[in-house]
């Protein structure tokens, strides 16, 4: 079996663009950077997601939003985009999503919020559904497809910069997406959430617009696991490919919920039956972001289990898809000869230059 651990981001939320970070905001991560230089560098891909899906053979040009909606169970052609529930911040000369600002309500109060919304604006085919418990969502929409913004963790720490609307489709999207806000700010539950000391709920992000569509057969994946992260996304593939997405603090509890890789084997007709070989393993940041603890998290419960894994023979290879970047470290090269890797462990995965 080989692991595949994807890492969504946001990253480096500390960083300046165009300078260092600090170094005391980040710890040196020696064993994510022994994968970084042992491993091959596999092309980069646009995000994460498009990284996993074409680890996984899901073509790359299907948006998350295709898959996101398996869970849901739409029919093919069905207008949908993702939703995040976000805590957005006003300055003097910019509103930013700050690191934290994409909230994860707790089961019955995120229940409360998709029942109030959809009682306020349900009817001519718009619902809004929740596909994973922490924030989740999917708008269903006729004009869902329309929706060209970028994923939260994209634009987590910077200012939010929309284009223009174009088409009425994109038009009508960003009147929902106004008459929301002006709903969310006077609403009772973030009344509720003021009284617990909680951000309010005061945006809906509307991103990642497509068509349902029918995806391919994955037999490959073994399992899903996730750290921290309700993804509308990660519970599609969990629902195309018939597994229950689980929840793991760490990468020896993730392989445990995982199904057991076995050599693909010959069927009563002669074809060759592929059996399950990757698990997908994704531990993100929680709710205070991509902070020290997160990466300190990230090489000792999770990196360094794997590359014990792989030494031991347990696992087959090792990928990981941090970002846009990913490396492979199949079990022979795990003691192998560092490969020079110029830049730092942060320069590779984040986002600040070199």
């Amino acid at each position: 079996m080989t692991p595949l651990i994807a890492m969504p981001g946001p990253w480096l939320p500390e960083a300046v663009p165009g300078r260092e970070p600090h170094a005391e905001s980040l710890p040196p991560m020696p064993m994510l950077t022994r994968v970084l230089r042992r491993g091959r560098r596999l092309p980069d891909a646009p995000d994460w997601r498009t990284g996993v899906m074409a680890a996984l053979g899901l073509p790359q040009h299907v948006a998350p939003a295709a898959v996101a909606a398996r869970a849901a169970g739409l029919s093919a052609g069905t207008a949908v985009c993702l939703a995040a529930p976000l805590h957005l911040v006003a300055g003097l000369s910019r509103v930013h999503l700050p690191p934290g600002g994409r909230l994860q309500p707790a089961p019955a109060e995120e229940q409360a919020w998709c029942a109030a919304f959809n009682a306020e604006f349900g009817g001519g085919g718009v619902t809004l559904h929740v596909l994973a418990p922490g924030g989740g969502w999917l708008l269903e929409a006729p004009f869902a497809a329309a929706a060209r913004d970028a994923a939260p963790e994209a634009i987590t720490g910077a200012p939010l910069q929309r284009h223009a609307a174009q088409g009425a489709e994109e038009k009508a999207l960003r009147r929902l997406a106004a008459e929301s806000e002006m709903w969310l700010a006077a609403h009772a539950l973030n009344r509720a959430r003021a009284a617990r000391g909680e951000q309010p709920l005061n945006a809906l992000w509307f991103w990642g617009g497509t068509r349902a569509a029918p995806l391919p057969a994955l037999p490959s994946l073994a399992g899903i696991a996730t750290c921290g992260l309700a993804d509308a996304w990660l519970a599609g593939l969990a629902a195309h490919t018939g597994q229950t997405l689980h929840a793991a603090r760490d990468l020896e509890t993730a392989l445990a919920t995982a199904t057991p890789s076995t050599p693909a084997s010959a069927a009563g007709d002669g074809a060759i039956t592929m059996q399950p070989t990757t698990a997908l393993l994704v531990p993100a940041p929680d709710s205070d972001g991509a902070t020290r603890h997160y990466w300190q998290m990230i090489d000792e419960q999770w990196m360094a289990p794997a590359l014990r894994a792989l030494q031991a023979g347990r696992i087959a290879a090792l990928r990981v898809q941090a970002g846009r970047s990913a490396r492979l470290l199949p079990a022979r090269d795990v003691f192998g000869w560092l490969r020079r890797e110029r830049r730092s462990w942060w320069q590779v995965i984040g986002e600040v230059p070199a």
